[in-house]
This record gives structure tokens, C-alpha cells and sequence, in this order.
């Protein structure tokens, strides 16, 4: 059982409280910044005009069935959930704050409680959050696609050293804790030898899980907001090229198709591949969870939407990307026709 011994002495106690109080200073700093991320966030849904339902079950009478009025017929949860910087910032908070919170939460419990099993509790508890955190923040920054620098690709490298020194610090924390639960082989005299026990181990990692989580802590702040700066303005550029694209290469390209096409009969045009790639429209319209299937009946009616209202869609619903180089096929292809004729 653990003692009512303090764990640690005056100046140990002094550098907790110390990184308790910058942890603090960090999260306010980092409140900050979110409001920077909230206000760049409300303006991608300025001119989003869909009367989105809060819940399914009580609109039922009220709107048409969601498999064949898309994307109008969204809830909020679909609306929201779906859209990957949503989700990013969400996890992104939560990881940054988690990493603030770690070193606050020590602090204190070492200047009020001073109890190995705690502080181990406590390690095990955050390990598990930052870890979920930190998987759904980097399939969400994938599935945004940013470009990413040099450092930021050894991400996933980072978080998982990060996680093995949390993990290993609880682990130690709870043989100090209860010393009856340690391997036999760790009990040896061998052990000792050099005059290092298991407190003196705890310490020392929680020292260190300490600082790492401050230094990583910063360190994802900074990253964030330039990821979510990266994707924003790739959207505001992918928004200014689909405007291009609807007022002038569409039209274009819709002559073009149907010129090429004008001579065929109704069995041959249905058969031609040139008419069919153009007929269906990209095979990945959208990012968005809701109409991500390639292909899908939601997927087809809101390319028919876009088409229809010439790009007057939300950009962030839309696989930019995607749909440039379904256009690019299509030129290509005519022009090949072209060519041969």
C-alpha cells in the first residue's frame, strides 16, 4: 500500500508548481488562438443556404428522405461531422489542450495529494485521451491533404514517442505505487546498484513527460494553425478556380462533347465512353463523408446540383481536386478525337 510520505521534496515540489502555472498561462494562450480558428471557421458557412435538420427522427414529415434530396436533406450532425476540418479542429484542440493539461493536473496533485498511485492514475488516463486524439487528428489532416513540411511528416513519429514516455512513466508510477505488483526480476538487488529506485525513476520521467508535454504542446499549437492556414487557403483558391471553371471552360466543354458526340446514334452515343465519362460527371465529387462514395446516388445529385447552379455550392463540400481532373480527361480525350478525325 502506498505510504502518507510526501513523494517528493521542496525543490521538486517548486518545479511541479512552476510547470503547473506555465501550463496554465499555455492554455490560455491556446483559448486564444481557437478564436482566430473560430471566426476563419464561420465564414466557410457565410453562404452555405441549407436547411439543415437537427434531428432526423422529428423531420421525417417535415423534408423529403435524405437518400434522394442530398445535400438539403443533411442534418446538422451529418453537416458538421462530415467535414474534415471540422473534426481536425476539434481533435486538434483537444490534443493541445491534453498536452497542457497533463503537466497542470501533475502539478497540483504533487502540491496537494503527493501520491504515486494517483499521479500513475492520472498518466494511464491521458495516455488513452492523447492517443485517440491523436489518431483521429491525423486522419483527419490526411484526409484534408494538405502539403506538408519536412518536420510535420515525422508526426506520426513524435506522438508515438510521446506515448511510449507517458506510458512507461505510469507504468513506473504504479510499481512505486505497489511495490508487490513489480516483476521479481525488477526487485533484485541489481536493480540498486548504482543507487536508483523506482521513485527516483518516477520522477525523473514524470519530469520529463513534464517538459515534453509543454514542448509538444507549443509545438502543436504552431502546427495547427498552420495546417488549418494551409487548408483554408487552398480552398479559397480551389473556390476561385471553380467559379472560372462553371463560367467558362463548362460551357466550353459541354459544346464540345455534345459536338463530338452529335453524329452518333442514340445506341452508339449511349455506348461511347467519351459521353458516359461526361454524362456522370467526376468519380469523387466531394470530400464530405455524405457523398464520398464514388459514383453514389447522393454523389450524382449533387454534381447535378452544381451543375445546375454553376458552382454556387460550399467549397469545402467539394473535391476540387477531383473534379479538375475529370475536366482535364475530358479535354484530353476530345482532343485526341481531334486528332484522329
Amino acid at each position: 500500500m502506498e505510504s502518507g510520505v510526501p513523494i517528493t521534496g521542496l525543490d521538486e515540489a517548486t518545479f511541479f508548481v512552476n510547470v503547473a502555472v506555465i501550463s496554465g498561462a499555455l492554455i490560455g494562450l491556446t483559448f486564444i488562438a481557437l478564436n482566430l480558428f473560430m471566426v476563419d471557421m464561420l465564414r466557410r458557412y457565410e453562404e452555405t443556404a441549407l436547411p439543415v435538420f437537427r434531428e432526423r427522427e422529428t423531420n421525417d414529415c417535415a423534408r423529403k428522405p435524405s437518400k434522394s434530396n442530398p445535400p438539403e436533406s443533411l442534418t446538422d450532425l451529418e453537416l458538421l461531422d462530415g467535414d474534415p476540418v471540422v473534426v481536425f479542429m476539434a481533435f486538434s484542440v483537444a490534443v493541445s489542450w491534453s498536452l497542457f493539461l497533463l503537466p497542470l493536473l501533475i502539478g497540483l496533485t504533487e502540491a496537494w495529494s503527493r501520491r504515486w498511485g494517483v499521479l500513475s492514475a492520472e498518466m494511464f488516463v491521458f495516455s488513452g485521451v492523447l492517443a485517440f486524439n491523436f489518431v483521429v487528428r491525423s486522419q483527419k489532416v490526411k484526409q484534408m491533404r494538405p502539403y506538408l513540411t519536412r518536420e510535420e511528416l515525422l508526426w506520426p513519429l513524435m506522438s508515438g514517442t510521446a506515448f511510449t514516455l507517458y506510458l512507461s512513466t505510469a507504468t513506473v508510477l504504479l510499481f512505486a505505487a505497489f511495490p508487490s505488483m513489480m516483476p521479481l526480476a525488477l526487485r533484485l538487488p541489481a536493480w540498486n546498484r548504482f543507487g536508483i529506485t523506482f521513485e527516483q525513476t518516477g520522477i525523473f520521467l514524470l519530469k520529463i513527460s513534464c517538459i515534453a508535454s509543454l514542448v509538444l504542446g507549443t509545438y502543436t499549437v504552431n502546427k495547427d494553425m498552420f495546417i488549418f492556414f494551409k487548408a483554408a487557403s487552398a480552398e479559397r483558391m480551389r473556390g476561385c478556380w471553380l467559379k472560372s471553371f462553371f463560367e467558362n471552360t463548362y460551357s466550353e466543354l459541354d459544346e464540345r462533347v455534345h459536338h463530338a458526340t452529335s453524329r452518333m446514334s442514340s445506341e452508339a452515343r449511349e455506348a461511347d465512353s467519351l459521353w458516359n465519362q461526361w454524362k456522370e460527371g467526376p468519380a469523387s465529387i466531394s470530400d464530405h463523408n455524405a457523398f464520398k462514395k464514388p459514383r453514389s446516388e447522393p454523389a450524382r445529385l449533387l454534381w447535378a446540383k452544381l451543375v445546375k447552379s454553376r458552382g454556387k455550392l460550399p467549397i469545402w463540400m467539394l473535391d476540387i481536386p477531383s473534379i479538375a481532373h475529370w475536366a482535364f480527361d475530358i479535354e484530353r480525350e476530345l482532343d485526341e478525337r481531334k486528332v484522329k478525325k
